[in-house]
């Protein structure tokens, strides 16, 4: 890992204690984990925030997740592209029809044609998905996306994951 990336890398992993939105928090007990997971789609509800990306969420958790990026690599390697992103999002919405807010930061890996480098077209993407560590107040848990880039409703994106209040 270059000094560079492990530098950034360091600042999101602090980040994640210090990015905490005032919320009200779901509706389950001190220490309860509870599993969360549905479907989401490309939105603009970030918009307002200046997003990079947003998405809007349904299942357990429905509302907006706004993407800010920090950085990306884009590496051609064995006739393919392979693209990795680091960075934080903002939530804001429901846990099973309670309010909730919560930050995330997140790693994103994507497999895309050859020739995509150095900023791959989202829509090019081949397989993918990213992983996202919640923090927010008395909230905490991760989160996992996995991208749909083919088939009937394309692109969209499922998630599954726990998230804990204590």
């Amino acid at each position: 890992m270059t000094s560079r990336t492990s530098n950034a890398f360091r600042t999101l992993v602090a980040l994640t204690g210090s990015l905490a939105l005032t919320a009200a928090g779901p509706s389950f007990s001190a220490d309860a984990t509870t599993s969360v997971s549905g479907d989401s789609t490309p939105s603009d509800c970030g918009a307002a925030k200046k997003a990079d990306y947003s998405i809007k969420l349904t299942g357990s958790l429905t509302g907006c997740w706004a993407t800010f990026i920090s950085q990306f690599n884009c590496q051609e390697k064995n006739g393919f592209a392979l693209y990795t992103e680091l960075g934080r999002e903002e939530f804001e919405g429901k846990l099973d029809g309670e309010a909730v807010s919560f930050n995330t930061v997140y790693t994103f890996t994507g497999l895309f044609p050859s020739g995509s480098c150095p900023e791959p077209a989202a829509e090019q993407e081949i397989t993918g998905g990213c992983l996202h560590y919640v923090s927010g107040v008395g909230l905490v848990g991760v989160i996992r996306f996995h991208d749909v880039m083919a088939g009937e409703g394309a692109p969209h994106y499922f998630y599954e994951g726990t998230l804990t209040h204590g």
